[in-house]
């Protein structure tokens, strides 16, 4: 027994309030610590979770194991599973309905592997706790499914080798935000102190009433054996290192990513600036690198993150999280955007913490934030071009001179058709201080190699009339005083391009033969209406697809991640930002004539696979005609040329960047 450990838990306190107190730092990671079993009963779980546990599960090569989990969890079902359970009255099809939506959160933690490499060895430990038995797991659903919610029951019950016990109940969730952003509130009672004992004994008999399934109103339900055995083929010990790289020698495995050793020595030198650097190369790894060193040296004590996109900001949390923990200091990870709002908190006290902040939002942010406490603070802005936009100019404009250090990141910076937004990316961000492009990426084996299949395609007749009509529109608009843009010209003009009507046509001759080019494919198009079109091509090869269009298919983009789906049909939402290393093939039907939207698109097939090292990708390309007229390249010729260019680069190949 350790009386360093007892004197330490006997020391907790019987309350703790978010703002009062850092419930991690403060109450769970001194319980983790000395704890021997932990029961825990969680309103609600995410992959989160996992951050929260690292206190304890870091110390099990020390403990041998014996620090032993018992976990009662709930998940939102999806709508379809909902619909499926409220229409089911079989008990033994609704045993299996659960026991499915069950393994689905199973299977969505096991998909993180995907996200990133920091995310996949804490799955892989996650899966070993699992594995072996260390974490056991049993999913709640209440048995009502008129009005469909979550098992809201939260009662947590710390066990210790000499013979304590804390119990306690509360608002925070199982999560990393219930931890620590989130305002929540918990009360602790404690076996040692008269008159909390009876409690701390009613909350074990509550969650064993729960695990046992003998709780009212609520249906437990296990891992299935299928879920487990999927589970242990991703478990990795933490007594053992993860095996050898797919790239041989030791010295290319350091090369391939020294170009990040080259972006932070650029930055932290001018300590304002842009790194242009592809899709998939470590932005997000070099910009943290950057902000932990500069913590460590005393330069900021904070830090904003700024992007555009739900799916892009939930990543960038999940990343931070982890990330954080790593810190010398305690650093809180708050958010604002969509229904998120530490804003306040923040701007109040933002020494030792970072937001994550939607663009639309970041002028609210610095109306607000003192002038003083930014000299304090890094700001980082993923995607940077984004800021260019004209509509949050206006509240961003001088906004970042007093800031301690500014960054930018872009695969490609520049705004097309927007020479005032790139003059305000330079004045409020600085220029391109470091590049890396796409060959060098392909060259140094950090991206996969890829075939280019370019498809080309006429305007119809009523093409042509949908942009003289265009024209006609513009000449309207001159003689009313209120001419169109440049850029409105153009996005007008593409959009006929992107939805021209031969385009389906030579899709569905191209497939013919071909239809083991839709496993693991996106289909890039630019509207819904126009995806309809395209469902209809596919589904005599495939029905194996989805859409994701809104936020209401957010389900299908799991699905599709974890492999059970084979082909996705999308807009321009899921160009940035997401992970998917599986993914082989992307179909540009819409493309736009800027390289930027093209570089991100063909970026979600170039991640390489662990699981498949010798892979390479496919870009099948819609190109337009050059006009027998001009020897001048249209948009779409000029697209070609570069891509051919950089399909032909290969493993090896000298890249000067």
């Amino acid at each position: 027994m350790s009386d360093v450990g007892k004197n330490e838990v006997r020391q907790i306190d019987g309350h703790y309030r978010t703002g009062k107190h850092d419930l991690r730092r403060d109450f769970f990671e001194i319980c983790f610590k000395h704890c021997n079993y932990y029961r825990r009963a969680s309103g609600y779980f995410s992959s989160t979770a996992l951050l929260s546990w690292l206190a304890g599960i870091s110390r099990l090569a020390e403990a041998e194991g014996k620090l032993e989990i018992d976990l009662i969890v709930s998940h939102e079902l999806s709508a379809e599973d909902a619909k499926a359970l409220r229409s089911c009255h079989d008990p033994v099809e609704r045993q299996q309905l659960l026991s499915l939506a069950a393994d689905k959160v199973v299977d969505m933690i096991i998909a993180l592997r995907e996200q990133s490499s920091n995310l996949e060895a804490r799955v892989s430990l996650f899966a070993w706790l699992v594995a072996q038995e260390h974490l056991r797991i049993q999913f709640a659903f209440p048995d009502h499914m008129d009005d469909v919610g979550i098992f809201h029951e939260k009662i947590g019950v710390f066990e210790f080798p000499w013979g304590d016990k804390v119990a306690f109940t509360g608002s925070a969730n199982e999560t990393g935000s219930g931890h620590t952003r989130n305002y929540e509130s918990i009360d602790v009672y404690r076996s040692w102190i008269s008159g909390d004992d009876d409690r701390v004994e009613t909350k074990v008999l509550q969650f064993n009433e729960a695990w046992k399934g003998d709780a009212e109103g609520l249906e437990v339900v296990p891992m299935s054996e299928e879920a487990l055995k999927r589970v242990k083929v991703v478990a990795r010990s933490p007594h053992k290192k993860k095996g050898a790289s797919a790239v041989a020698p030791t010295e290319d495995a350091s090369d391939m990513w020294a170009h990040q050793d080259k972006a932070i020595e650029k930055f932290l030198a001018s300590k304002r600036g842009i790194l242009e650097m592809a899709t998939g190369t470590g932005k997000t790894r070099t910009a943290l690198n950057i902000l932990a060193k500069l913590i460590n040296a005393g330069e900021i004590e904070g830090a904003i993150i700024s992007t555009d996109g739900t799916d892009l900001l939930h990543q960038w949390c999940e990343e931070l999280e982890s990330w954080v923990l790593t810190l010398p200091f305690t650093y809180a990870v708050y958010r604002h955007f969509g229904s998120y709002h530490d804003l306040g908190r923040f701007v109040l006290a933002p020494r030792g913490t970072i937001l994550v902040v939607s663009r639309a939002a970041l002028p609210t942010v610095m109306k607000r934030l003192d002038v003083e406490k930014r000299k304090k603070l890094a700001i980082v802005h993923d995607e940077v071009h984004g800021l260019g936009m004209p509509g949050i100019r206006e509240g961003l404009k001088d906004q970042h001179a007093t800031f301690s250090h500014v960054l930018g990141l872009s695969a490609t910076p520049e705004r097309a058709y927007d020479q005032d937004g790139n003059d305000f990316i330079e004045q409020e961000i600085g220029k391109p201080i470091f590049r890396f492009p796409l060959e060098a990426a392909i060259a140094k084996g950090i991206l996969c190699e890829f075939d280019y299949v370019p498809l080309e395609y006429e305007l119809t007749e009523n093409d042509r009339q949908r942009l003289k009509q265009v024209y006609s529109r513009q000449a309207a608009r001159k003689n009313s005083g209120n001419p169109m843009s440049q850029e409105e010209l153009w996005i007008e003009i593409s959009k006929v391009y992107k939805t021209a009507e031969m385009k389906p046509h030579i899709f569905s001759d191209y497939l013919k033969g071909k239809s083991s080019a839709l496993q693991r494919s996106i289909v890039f198009v630019e509207t819904k209406e126009y995806g309809e079109k395209i469902l209809n091509i596919i589904h005599p090869h495939t029905s194996v697809y989805r859409t994701y269009y809104a936020e209401d298919d957010a389900d299908h983009l799991n699905e599709f991640s974890r492999g059970e789906i084979e082909c996705l049909i999308t807009c321009h939402r899921i160009s940035q930002g997401i992970d998917i290393r599986s993914l082989r093939t992307v179909f540009l039907l819409s493309s736009a004539r800027a390289k930027l939207e093209t570089v991100q698109r063909i970026g979600r097939c170039l991640r390489t696979d662990p699981n498949e090292p010798d892979k390479r990708a496919l870009v099948v390309d819609f190109v337009r005609a050059q006009d027998e007229d001009t020897d001048k390249m249209n948009a779409d010729t000029e697209r070609q040329e570069w891509l051919e260019k950089v399909s032909s680069t290969r493993r090896g190949d000298e890249v000067v960047y």
